[in-house]
């Protein structure tokens, strides 16, 4: 990790988490695909982006419903994954920050759990301002933090906090639950110049059978919280693991183990000419 940047890291992660993620922390981001969709309306016909587009299920879901769908992804893998298992819609390798469209290309944009990944978010912002057409819409869904009923993010950093410690030598982060604030998330649409944004959450929810599932969650779906555990030392982070197994045990409702995971689904429109 020395010298590396927050995007080299993040880019060498999910390079690596392909294989997995749909299985794990897919069943989470997938919740929102419906939400996500319904607010474009009818899509029938439409010109359809999923930045950040992973393992490429919402793209697929937006094909489903009639558009002309496409994903991007700077993770290969992701690519590759994407391609195989929904072969009618076409992925490309591709930087967010800075993308391989024409101005004015689609009708609508997508980037579902993307911008907390991004070095440069507000940057990926205002390229899709560009590639959209006049009256498209852009939808993000970002995660709400503890304050907000993030269960599983006030029990893993808790745990953090109470047994090692959040300063570590990785690089500069951006703050992980900005765009979960409506207001934040409505200042930089409108500074890159789309309007009349709105925001509303979605009340998700993880479900599991075994504590255990929560580390799994964290080192095999997931990119820079294992790169925090990873810097603790031993000690610390068996007490960690520790408070995490014991916290979501603390969860479990019957025969299962439930979080809260809400997310902020925001959307605005590019104004029309």
């Amino acid at each position: 990790m020395a010298g590396a940047t927050f995007r080299e890291l993040e880019h060498r992660g999910w390079l690596e988490r392909a294989g997995v993620y749909r299985d794990i922390f897919g069943k989470i981001t997938n919740q929102a695909i419906d939400p996500i969709l319904d607010t474009y309306g009818d899509l029938n016909g439409s010109r359809f982006l999923d930045v950040a587009s992973g393992t490429g299920e919402l793209a697929a879901a937006a094909a489903a419903r009639g558009a002309e769908a496409q994903g991007v992804d700077f993770a290969a893998t992701m690519v590759a994954v994407a391609s195989d298992a929904h072969p009618a819609v076409t992925f490309h390798e591709g930087d967010a920050e800075a993308l391989r469209f024409p101005d004015e290309t689609y009708d609508a944009v997508s980037c579902s759990f993307g911008l907390l990944h991004m070095q440069e978010a507000d940057r990926a912002i205002a390229e899709v301002r560009r590639v959209l057409k006049p009256g498209g819409r852009y939808t993000i869904t970002s995660w709400c933090g503890p304050d907000a009923g993030g269960e599983f993010f006030g029990l893993l950093l808790g745990a953090v906090e109470e047994h090692g410690s959040l300063a570590n030598p990785l690089p500069p982060a951006p703050p992980f639950f900005r765009f979960g604030d409506a207001s934040e998330c409505a200042r930089a649409l409108e500074a890159a110049g789309f309007e009349q944004p709105t925001s509303r959450v979605l009340p998700m929810v993880w479900v599991a059978e075994q504590p255990e599932e929560a580390l799994d969650l964290i080192y095999k779906s997931v990119v820079r919280m294992p790169m925090i555990l990873t810097a603790q030392s031993a000690p610390a982070r068996k007490r960690i693991h520790d408070a995490i197994l014991a916290g979501a045990e603390r969860q479990r409702v019957g025969d299962t183990i439930r979080f809260a995971f809400p997310a902020a689904i925001s959307t605005a429109q590019v104004p029309s000419r």
